[in-house]
């Protein structure tokens, strides 16, 4: 449909005598500038470019998301992203109500238009990305999304706030629902395995994870990060039901800081001797319950692990409250030491 220069607003002699007719008029010209193609193209401003560089990279991002990580308000970037929704460079999932919850968030994605858009403003700075992949749309929401989403908002809390920190840069982050090609198979980012054979029993996914590096000496340190919605058990009574339990994950977790499986799986990015396991929840009650349950695990690995709330974390990613796994310790911690960061 092709633009029109102007509309005319003048009452046509027709419909002088029938004002509802003169109503649909207004109505039918209003739709048709609504529907209208903008001539003009896309305007590509700065908080553009970094909200479809963040969405590329994360896959789907929900308004507040991207709100973090563009400095913009809540309420200006979702009518930027619906902007660039009507201009075919986005597509959306979720804003769907569910019975007793609620409507759940509108998560925006690359549409192919919006892919080559940015892939052509990376050429002209010499960078490249990743080959357009479609997202999978068979359903509008499934429960695993609201953890996912969870997981990212501690993810895009974390791409705002080492900005702020000039001595440190933030390598690469890791994402479960994210596929990487190994050989002829599609396999999750964080997916690894504790221990020989490489069976389900050994199998450990963690939610995220993510290599800093403190620019004056060069020396990196990798975090893993699980997100606990407070909606698994802390621990189960009967053995062989264990295996979702948050107790039994922890087990897992000592068992790949002793074998040292962790090391090949991300020797891309530096040869760590330890990981941090950042282990973040809702509240912090629980937070204390899930302490107290692990009381009896290996005292000589609870320096590699930090304790705090989802709250907490998307509020400031690097705070100085972080809790030991040990529950009778009170003592506050960091994620950052003055001279560096808890590197290998």
């Amino acid at each position: 449909m092709p633009a029109y220069r102007y509309v005319s607003l003048s009452i046509p002699t027709d419909y002088k005598q029938c004002p509802w007719q003169y109503l649909f008029h207004l109505l039918h010209i209003a739709g048709r500038v609504y529907n209208m193609p903008h001539a003009s193209g896309v305007v590509l401003s700065e908080q553009v470019l970094t909200a479809l560089e963040y969405i590329e990279r994360y896959r789907h991002l929900t308004i507040q998301q991207v709100a973090t990580v563009t400095g913009l308000r809540p309420k200006s970037c979702s009518n930027m992203l619906l902007r660039l929704e009507r201009q075919k460079l986005l597509g959306h999932f979720g804003n769907v109500p569910i019975y007793g919850r609620g409507k759940m968030p509108k998560a925006y994605f690359l549409t192919r238009r919006g892919h080559a858009l940015l892939a052509g403003e990376y050429e002209a700075c010499g960078r490249q990305i990743a080959p357009y992949r479609p997202v999978n749309r068979t359903s509008r929401w499934t429960p695993t999304m609201e953890h996912r989403i969870a997981t990212v908002d501690v993810l895009m809390t974390l791409e705002r706030d080492v900005c702020a920190l000039p001595d440190y840069s933030l390598i690469q982050t890791f994402v479960e629902y994210r596929r990487k090609r190994d050989g002829q198979n599609l396999i999750g980012e964080t997916v690894d395995h504790v221990a020989a054979p490489n069976s389900a029993e050994n199998r450990i996914v963690p939610d995220a994870g993510f290599v800093l590096e403190n620019c004056s000496t060069g020396r990196r340190a990798l975090f893993l990060i699980e997100v606990d919605r407070a909606t698994v058990t802390i621990q189960r009574r009967r053995s062989h039901h264990h295996a979702q339990d948050i107790c039994y994950k922890i087990a897992k977790y000592d068992r790949y800081l002793r074998g040292q499986m962790f090391r090949s799986r991300y020797q891309a990015y530096g040869d760590f001797e330890y990981f941090t396991l950042l282990f973040i929840t809702d509240g912090d009650k629980h937070l204390l319950n899930i302490r107290r349950a692990l009381a009896d695990t290996d005292p000589d690995l609870h320096q590699f692990y930090r304790f705090s709330t989802i709250q907490e974390v998307c509020r400031t990613f690097f705070h100085t409250a972080w809790r030991s796994r040990t529950y009778t310790d009170d003592t506050s911690y960091g994620l950052i030491r003055k001279g560096g960061t808890r590197e290998s």
